[in-house]
């Protein structure tokens, strides 16, 4: 009785801070039937006793808004202009890398990259290496998990000009057995 008891207060905690304002003023009876069974309801039963629950008041509160800082916008209409596509070609968008963690990092952009302009790598938000104009990147032990790589095109003053991510899971194995499964026949 005690998890039905926890398990309708938690519904309820869920539920009341999403009821409208008009209904937040109305009563909410509690009452146990013949089984034991907790019943909360919006009026009161007539055949049964029950007893009036206190809620108390919410607050509501509105989101913050969120905003792009206005420097970047900018940036990414000029970003259009310079180059038409930039994107990870390898691995694929929701690849699976089975290698040790151990794999290539293949860019594509349209058009080449421009006089000034540098790509760097990040894996899951850090850098990996150096910013350079070369497409290719070697990527090395990898924890196994899900990862974002994104690429980002960089002027030479480290300004993000474009940007573009995937989602990799790599999966490394944990155990090799040392005997054999299938050993070879005498």
């Amino acid at each position: 009785m005690n998890i039905k008891k926890a398990m309708v207060w938690s519904f309820l905690a869920v539920i009341l801070p999403l009821v409208s304002v008009d209904f937040a003023f109305a009563a909410i009876y509690k009452t146990v039937d013949q089984d034991g069974n907790v019943v909360f309801t919006d009026s009161r039963p007539a055949d049964q006793p029950s007893e009036e629950v206190k809620l108390r008041p919410f607050t509501p509160m509105s989101p913050t808004p969120r905003s792009k800082p206005e420097s970047s916008k900018p940036a990414q209409k000029e970003s259009k202009e310079l180059y038409s596509n930039l994107e990870i070609i390898e691995p694929a968008n929701d690849a699976t890398v089975r290698n040790q963690g151990n794999f290539t990092v293949k860019i594509a952009t349209e058009p080449r990259i421009l006089a000034g302009h540098k790509v760097r790598l990040l894996l899951d938000g850090e850098v990996v290496g150096e910013s350079k104009r070369n497409l290719t990147f070697e990527l090395k032990n990898v924890d196994r998990g899900t990862h974002s790589l994104t690429v980002e095109i960089i002027d030479n003053q480290a300004k993000v000009i474009q940007s573009s991510s995937n989602t990799i899971h790599v999966h490394r194995t944990v155990f090799t057995p040392a005997v054999s499964i299938n050993p070879p026949a005498p």
